[in-house]
């Protein structure tokens, strides 16, 4: 009878596999029924409530106060990874007390983060001004990923720029340069 055991091992992997970046204590806290949409028509409606956020970091700005990351809205899957930019574009900013490295959080970077509302800034976004949402950092993930999102000047603001390792010279003239997974572009998977 070496089959339960088995069968045991198998439902735990399947189990962590699909597993959600934040902890389950803080997505406890989170408002369920409050959606990003609700927020950004009228934050000071949900002050103090939790919500779980996703997108890409667009910019991180460290001061004596802490850190604020800018970042553009992608619709979550159920387990919390960003799956695709929201059409409507929203942006919205995450404060925190603690620095935050610019170089691992650094613009393109995908994020899924949980965080409590504090209420909107008036900042310039281009020539106009444009009322974010503030949240207060309550967890954040930082998704590892080879690729960076909204910064290629291309049509659509999602298209990807592969980022790999350095490059340290070809062993030959011949060698095509391709890397182990996931450091190959993404028009070779």
């Amino acid at each position: 009878m070496h089959i339960k055991p088995l069968i045991i091992i198998i439902v735990t992997l399947l189990l962590s596999a699909c597993m959600h970046p934040i902890s389950s204590e803080t997505r406890k806290q989170v408002s369920p029924d409050t959606t990003f949409a609700m927020v950004s028509e009228n934050p000071s409606a949900f002050l103090d409530q939790h919500i779980l956020l996703g997108g890409v970091v667009i910019s991180i700005n460290n001061a004596e106060e802490g850190a604020v990351l800018e970042v553009m809205e992608w619709s979550l899957n159920r387990w919390g990874e960003p799956l695709s930019l929201q059409e409507a574009g929203r942006r919205f900013l995450v404060k925190t007390p603690d620095p935050l490295d610019p170089e691992i959080y650094a613009p393109g970077r995908l994020v899924t983060l949980a965080g409590k509302v504090l209420g909107k800034e008036p900042r310039l976004l281009g020539e106009q001004e444009y009322n974010y949402p503030v949240f207060n950092l309550t967890e954040i993930y930082l998704w590892d990923s080879p690729f960076r999102y909204g910064l290629s000047p291309h049509y659509d603001p999602s298209y990807p720029r592969y980022v790999g390792p350095e490059d340290h010279g070809r062993s030959h003239p011949y060698d095509p340069g391709y890397y182990s997974y996931p450091y190959t572009p993404f028009w070779y998977r």
